[in-house]
């Protein structure tokens, strides 16, 4: 069921009405918990954003929001409280864009890492400026309102986190942050600009962080950097976005409500041995719910109404073919090795160029002096042995990898060594020989992922139309729902090619799309491939099926070692002395 696009914003609005009188009703003790409830809940809520969907696990929450309350501590006697709110803002900004310049190219332990140092960082330095050059080791913080302001302003910030939060998981940028988590160099070749992404969600969790702590200064009245940067709250947000589930807008708040609850028991009963009960919360959580409570849920959902995904099926075959044949460009075909015959090569300028290649790993030549040129709406096959070089090719010409030497332009136009992200802009596609689709998402959010970061993105309806159009090409119609995890290698092979084309390319690599099908299926793969040559896409083709190759191709390179023996007219190559010695050894030949 599809809810009014308004329908949750417009209940957090009227949630948040709801507990706007909450200072007036209780006494001081709930309504400090009240206080703390909302203040780990944003923090908890920010967190998420950022590292829920990217999966980069940031220990540096108190960092920003210790800066945030020293901001206010140094500058609340100077600036009206508007202009101290601009303040922290722009402090914190500067400083998450330092950071997340340096090191969001960092990923795993190391950024868990150098997040927990950054904190630990800021605390020291923020503690030679107190005593060096202000002289003191605290600041003393008094303003003219109390408790109920304070509430109210974190009530007024948590709304503004959960509407923009609503509104940023679905949108555009929402969906590149899913695609990075799930696999952030297949997101570069789909047009993510993962680097700048990645850097303004950072940026954008740390205002908001900074901002919750500006409005808690005032709480202490007294602030030292032991208080303000005290890395044990880095932890707790962390445990509760976990305990409710990272992934979801609601999750973090789940997780916050009971364990502050719980932290308030425990820091009431047992003050000594906090710290000892945390990490064993934090081990309990990490152990029993790694997806978080709403992540269980999830799942049990989806093994309760899990549909069979058993692969490429009859249905699913006719669908293909049905779609293939409706476009014109279907090929009779009864057996892989009669499929369809091999077009001439066409003349003129080529889309692809490549000229002179070389990659080289330290002394090791993987691509030697690679030439090769590629025209629209031509396939040309590129084939060798294991290891001869021909997947490097492909990351070369695709930005994986940059050339050590050589040329690669596309329409006259250089695009050797740079980003994934521009050559998927200038309009060059691949699929990976080992298959890679975002897991996270479903079908039909795999190939809007192809659609919405080409140069003339889809979204909305018109996404939607077309992402079934495409899926419906490839033979998965009707399975936009499913769980691109849960597809079969067959099926998640399709998918993958429905993402590519999402992209609109007019230069598609495929990695050994067709190895793995059966003899029905071949004959089909085929099919589909001759109906996007139709279309007037240039496909480069890795291939070790010799049949798809001969069906397919109008010419072929042959490499061995990292060089190529061979190139010219299908039939002529693969009759090729050279060609056969190095597939099958000089004896065997």
């Amino acid at each position: 069921m599809n809810r009014p696009r308004w329908l949750v914003p417009a209940l957090l609005t009227v949630a948040a009405a709801l507990l706007a009188p909450l200072p007036f009703i209780v006494n001081d003790y709930y309504l400090s918990l009240g206080i703390s409830l909302l203040n780990y809940s944003i923090l908890a809520t920010a967190w998420a954003l950022f590292s829920g969907p990217t999966r980069y696990i940031s220990l540096a929450t108190v960092a920003f929001f210790g800066i945030g309350a020293y901001t206010v501590a140094v500058l609340y006697e100077t600036l009206p409280l508007a202009l101290l709110l601009v303040a922290v803002i722009l402090v914190a900004a500067l400083l998450a864009a330092v950071v997340g310049l340096s090191t969001l190219r960092l990923s795993g332990v190391y950024f868990v890492i150098f997040t927990f140092g950054l904190a630990e960082l800021i605390r020291q330095l923020v503690t030679w400026f107190e005593v060096n050059v202000s002289r003191s080791l605290g600041r003393y913080i008094f303003v003219e309102y109390g408790s109920s302001v304070i509430y109210w302003q974190l009530l007024g910030l948590a709304l503004l986190v959960f509407v923009g939060g609503w509104f940023l998981k679905r949108s555009r940028f929402g969906l590149a942050l899913r695609m990075i988590g799930d696999d952030e160099p297949v997101a570069r070749h789909a047009g993510v600009e993962t680097t700048r992404v990645k850097l303004l969600t950072f940026i954008l969790a740390a205002v908001v962080m900074a901002l919750c702590g500006a409005v808690m200064a005032p709480r202490w009245v007294y602030l030292d950097p032991v208080i303000a940067f005290n890395p044990t709250l880095s932890f707790e947000v962390v445990i509760m976005a976990l305990l409710g589930g990272a992934n979801s807008l609601f999750g973090p708040l789940l997780g916050a409500v009971p364990l502050v609850l719980l932290f308030e028991a425990i820091t009431a009963n047992f003050p000594n041995t906090f710290s000892i009960l945390l990490g064993v919360v934090f081990i309990a959580i990490v152990y029993f719910l790694p997806k978080g409570v709403l992540g269980l849920v999830a799942g049990l959902r989806l093994r309760r109404g899990s549909v069979s995904t058993s692969g490429f099926d009859a249905d699913s075959a006719v669908a293909l073919s049905g779609a293939v044949a409706d476009s014109g460009q279907g090929a009779a075909a009864s057996a892989p090795t009669a499929a369809v015959s091999a077009p001439s090569g066409e003349p003129g300028e080529p889309l692809l160029e490549v000229r002179g290649l070389r990659r080289t790993f330290g002394g090791l030549v993987a691509v030697r002096s690679l030439d090769l040129g590629l025209h629209e709406g031509e396939i040309v096959g590129l084939i060798g042995p294991n290891g001869s070089g021909k997947t490097t090719a492909l990351n070369v010409i695709s930005g994986a990898l940059a050339p050590s030497e050589g040329t690669i332009l596309l329409r006259g136009r250089s695009i050797g060594g740079k980003a994934p992200e521009r050559i998927a802009d200038a309009g060059v596609a691949r699929t990976f020989q080992l298959v890679r689709v975002f897991g996270s998402l479903n079908c039909r959010e795999n190939v809007e992922a192809g659609l919405a970061f080409r140069p003339q993105p889809l979204q909305g309806a018109q996404a939607h139309d077309e992402s079934e159009r495409l899926l419906a090409q490839v033979g998965l119609a009707g399975k936009g729902e499913w769980p691109a995890a849960q597809l079969t290698y067959i099926d998640q092979k399709r998918l993958e090619l429905a993402r590519s084309l999402a992209q609109d390319p007019s230069v598609l690599l495929l990695d050994e799309w067709l190895a793995g099908l059966n003899p029905s299926e071949l004959v089909v793969g085929i099919e589909l491939l001759q109906s996007l040559r139709g279309q007037g896409i240039a496909i480069l083709l890795v291939e070790h099926v010799m049949d798809a190759i001969r069906a397919l191709c109008s010419r072929c390179v042959v490499m061995s070692a990292g060089q190529v023996i061979a190139s010219g007219p299908t039939d002529e190559v693969l009759s090729d002395e050279e060609v056969v010695k190095a597939y099958l050894g000089a004896e065997d030949a």
